[in-house]
């Protein structure tokens, strides 16, 4: 029947009207001893400001890293994007391994090479991000910010229930330490959102349709291969061989020419390679 022109008969059995009763101090008694109308309204316009609020919050806490990360100098040593990079390739090859590809064929595309390309790619988010942690470390110092041991505890709990339901392995050692900086950090962005000066623009979204379409087509292209989600919530370990393997030749990476690759003719390490080519992990050696 979709799209076609109906007529329903209906009989009202009901009706009803909303009536709200007035905001005066007797009413807001009743919802609270002591409380008066001036003292209730405010409550009810912060309680719907702080709702509003919520919806701003990522791009807000995003905007205040981008600052924290301009003004904190600081040189970060070598070693340590390289580990956080190996860590990342790691979660990379663990999400390549379960959407089917074997831990024998992911090895191949673990060299020397292909890593020293992906940490070029990943080290300017690297840096950013350890200049921003160790400027609301600084911060919490300071301002004598603390994350209270119920807000833990609270996290952690239902971190367990979630392990116990998938049963995951629970890394307490392992899991606390990032559960208190991720508060700590929620917490200075809320210090720093109240003390600095924020200049707020509100733009709206405009749907891009070339975009979603060079989406679809790189979503197509890597179908049955990768996975949407880079991230993996247990990274396995993964050793930078000292070997390296054998790369298939290369294609230019557009989207174009990537969905019109036939994957069904690929090898598994093929098939491998290319994932990695498309996500840009990897440089096309033609370029």
């Amino acid at each position: 029947m979709a799209g076609k022109n109906a007529i329903f008969d209906v009989t009202v059995l009901e009706a009803s009207k909303r009536t709200l009763p007035e905001l005066t101090d007797e009413f807001a008694n009743q919802v609270r001893s002591g409380l008066t109308a001036e003292a209730l309204k405010a409550e009810l316009l912060k309680a719907v400001d702080s709702e509003d609020a919520k919806e701003f919050t990522p791009a807000r806490n995003k905007a205040l890293s981008e600052a924290l990360a301009k003004i904190m100098d600081v040189e970060v040593p070598d070693t340590l994007v390289t580990k956080q990079a190996k860590e990342k390739f790691a979660m990379m090859m663990t999400d390549m391994r379960n959407n089917g590809v074997s831990d024998e064929e992911i090895k191949k595309q673990i060299s020397p090479e292909n890593f020293l390309k992906y940490k070029k790619i990943v080290k300017e988010s690297i840096v950013k991000d350890f200049k921003v942690s160790m400027a609301v470390d600084e911060i919490g110092r300071m301002e004598g910010i603390d994350v209270p041991d119920y807000q833990v505890e609270e996290q952690m709990q239902g971190i367990r229930e979630e392990a116990s339901n998938s049963g995951e392995e629970f890394d307490e050692a392992g899991i606390r330490p990032r559960v208190e900086a991720t508060l700590m950090r929620e917490a200075v962005m809320e210090f720093l959102a109240e003390n600095a000066e924020l200049d707020v623009k509100f733009e709206e979204e405009q749907f891009d349709e070339e975009l979603m379409a060079k989406l679809a087509d790189e979503t197509l292209a890597r179908e049955g291969v990768v996975g949407e989600s880079i991230g993996a919530s247990s990274p396995v370990e993964a050793e930078v061989v000292s070997k390296e393997a054998p790369v298939p030749k290369a294609e230019a990476t557009t989207a174009t020419d990537a969905s019109k690759r036939d994957y069904s003719t690929m090898s598994i390490e093929e098939k491998a390679y290319y994932a990695l080519l498309d996500a840009g992990a990897l440089e096309s050696k033609e370029n």
